[in-house]
């Protein structure tokens, strides 16, 4: 056992004696830092913008306003064209884009609401969904009082004219909004599914959220690396000094070592960034993520032939990841395919745990390669 720990000692000298690895280490911060560099001089906020054709009605033009003066997460501003409009979703300087009916009040008012305001967004849009809240928001608050006063004037039977419930409903109206509780948009933590503050969100920059895929990519380089390293050693016969009950300990330790090593930098990475939640699900997470890649390593070991195969897969995989892995744009929505090719890349399974898939697909992917490793090395001593 003493044996053993000297030689875990001096793997990790070895590791970070060689260049190649201590480069690995070293980029993932200075990507880091020149990535926050380049972010720091946009404010992160979402962009997005509204078309309101000319001879628009009044409510068309009041729920546009609103927007535009709208404290949330996402930044209005109008455009003078529908030209404009998809010139700046095309280009990505604006999320995604609005575009407003002409008769917006009375399709609303008649409930053929289906299809009338416009949305155009690119197919790699991530945050549609979350900027359609505020729309919503606004344009049924800006129409409540017109649901209210048709319902009582029209429909419930009461001999009640315009001109009397109009005021009524206002001042009511006004009450529950300055209460909070007539439209709220609500923010939800992941970690302790706890509602958190409209500041909090807005202190989180969503162009942070890439570095998170390129700490599990560059763990994934770590443990290829250390499989790379593996091969030369064993050419070397480093391996040969030690009993052969103790190989598997070795060749595990080969790749678990180099993996360990940048996850931990990875998670002081994620830390820097702002991107961590509840740290200990955060170390808990790497971990099993460490175990899984050091396990997939395990298994290129045993079925790749020889090191200048795995030199060959490593860019491969790489690219891989970054084009079919949600760490800068998720590619599902024009290539469906994409979701397949997924399942059999490291970085997903981590990436997918912080998207609301339960912990334990994590957990389990990380046992089922763990137990292959273990039938192969059984497999391989025979």
């Amino acid at each position: 056992m003493k044996r053993m720990g000297m030689w875990l000692l001096l793997m990790t000298k070895r590791l970070m004696k060689k260049p190649s690895f201590v480069i690995i280490l070293v980029l993932l911060p200075v990507i880091l830092v020149g990535y926050r560099f380049i972010i720091s001089k946009d404010d992160g906020t979402l962009r997005a913008c509204i078309y309101v054709p000319k001879g628009s009605d009044d409510y068309a033009k009041r729920v546009a306003e609103q927007l535009v003066n709208y404290d949330c997460a996402a930044r209005f501003y109008m455009t003078d064209s529908e030209e404009d409009l998809y010139s700046d979703v095309i280009a990505g300087r604006a999320e995604v884009g609005y575009i407003f009916p002409k008769d917006m009040q009375e399709r609303f008012l008649s409930r053929k609401w289906d299809g009338a305001v416009t949305m155009v967004v690119s197919d790699t849009s991530q945050y549609a969904p979350f900027v359609n809240e505020f729309v919503t928001v606004a344009v049924y608050s800006g129409i409540m009082e017109d649901y209210i006063a048709d319902y009582l004037v029209n429909r419930s039977g009461l001999e009640l004219s315009d001109e009397e419930i109009r005021p009524i409903i206002r001042e009511n109206l006004a009450k529950q909004d300055e209460a909070g509780s007539l439209f709220t948009v609500s923010y939800q933590d992941y970690y302790t599914n706890t509602e958190v503050s409209y500041e909090e969100v807005m202190e989180e920059n969503y162009l942070t959220k890439p570095i998170r895929g390129t700490v599990a990519l560059f763990v994934l380089l770590a443990g290829l690396a250390g499989l790379v390293f593996w091969f030369q050693d064993n050419a070397e016969g480093r391996f040969k000094v030690m009993s052969y009950e103790k190989r598997p300990v070795i060749n595990y330790g080969s790749m678990f070592l180099p993996t360990l090593l940048a996850s931990v930098v990875g998670l002081v990475c994620i830390l820097i960034a702002g991107l961590a939640g509840n740290i200990f699900k955060e170390i808990f997470v790497m971990l099993l993520y460490v175990i899984f890649v050091t396990g997939v390593c395990e298994i290129l070991r045993v079925i790749v032939p020889s090191v200048n195969a795995i030199c060959a897969a490593i860019p491969i995989l790489a690219v891989a990841s970054y084009l079919c892995c949600p760490i800068i744009l998720d590619l599902k929505k024009i290539l469906p395919v994409v979701t397949y090719l997924r399942k059999i890349l490291p970085p997903d399974y981590y990436l997918e745990t912080f998207n609301a898939t339960p912990l334990w697909v994590m957990a389990a992917a990380a046992a089922v390669v763990s137990a292959v490793t273990v039938l192969l090395e059984l497999r391989e001593r025979r």
